[in-house]
């Protein structure tokens, strides 16, 4: 089993690995109550784990001292949690508070993906071995407004390749894939792409990341399109609930991997029957497929874990 780095506990299982397809399940285990239940507090300190380099992008952890560590951590998860929509969405999710609850889900709060991005950028160093170039805090444009441009900007150091990402997490897979779909028409073109690479090469020029100066050079020499996409790969992640974990109480089951592989490639089946985007068979797109047995859980526990991280 090879050694991860964030998900230390193995809580994230990998069952579909394929060039353009990735499928995860979160493992389950037996609870104190004799009953068999998914491993969610583990996956939620994975997921957490990530924030001080989803944050920061620069790798200054191993150079922290130790007085200033709780610091750096609660300046990360503030740097998060300072937009006031997210205020919003923990006294609805960690506090049930039913009037937060309904003004989320009236409202576009319930869209906003931090959480998916966390995961996203957790799988690809995981799973993909990418590092992040820079930090997606570093595209807000002032405190309480969302972020802009992709979900993830990672790298692979040896083979020269940028990841631009993209994440949903949705009450359904179908509804996730569609607006994965939006995002990809939207974001993989001329234009946008010309603003990103200015973004991405600006905040570079204050950052410490490794090949710092290389893909300052890459990101200002490559400027046709077709270059461009050679060298990006597009990850697209959907966070979606799922029923096989009340069908089956160990999802390592050979059974409970028939049924998943079954779904997920036809959600494969259907990602590709309505991708129309006209430059398809140019891109490097690797859906990924992330099962979890409860969103409003899945959410309760993030809000409250980060909630504690920034008011340690």
């Amino acid at each position: 089993m090879t050694e991860r780095i964030f998900d230390t506990k193995n809580v994230i299982l990998l069952k579909v690995n394929d060039d353009d397809l990735l499928s995860f399940l979160v493992d389950t285990d037996l609870m104190d109550s004799g009953e068999y239940n998914w491993r969610i507090d583990d996956l939620i300190e994975a997921i957490i784990s990530v924030v001080p380099e989803y944050v920061f992008a620069d790798y200054i952890g191993e150079s922290v001292p130790i007085t200033k560590m709780v610091e750096r951590l609660r300046e990360a998860a503030k740097s998060i949690y300072k937009i006031k929509d997210y205020e919003l969405m923990y006294r609805a999710y960690a506090l049930c508070d039913e009037q937060a609850k309904q003004e989320v889900e009236n409202g576009s709060f319930k869209r906003r993906g931090e959480f998916g991005e966390l995961l996203l950028h957790l799988l690809l160093r995981e799973f993909k071995g990418t590092i992040p170039l820079v930090s997606k805090v570093y595209f807000k444009d002032s405190a309480g407004v969302p972020a802009h441009g992709f979900d993830a900007v990672h790298i692979s150091p040896n083979e020269g390749i940028l990841w631009l990402g993209e994440s949903k997490l949705y009450t359904d897979a179908k509804g996730g894939i569609k607006a994965l779909l939006s995002d990809l028409e939207e974001h993989i073109k001329r234009e946008y792409l010309d603003e990103q690479f200015v973004i991405i090469k600006k905040n570079l020029e204050n950052n410490s990341i490794p090949q710092r100066d290389y893909w300052i050079g890459q990101l200002s020499s490559c400027v046709k399109l077709s270059e461009r996409l050679k060298m990006i790969n597009i990850p697209l992640l959907c966070v979606y609930p799922d029923e096989i974990y009340s069908r089956f109480f160990d999802v390592e089951d050979s059974q409970a991997f028939d049924v998943h592989v079954n779904d997920v490639y036809g959600l494969k089946k259907y990602f590709e029957e309505h991708n129309m985007h006209a430059l398809k068979s140019q891109l490097n797109i690797i859906l990924m497929l992330f099962s979890i047995k409860d969103k409003d859980e899945f959410l309760t526990k993030l809000h409250q874990k980060l909630w504690h991280m920034q008011n340690i």
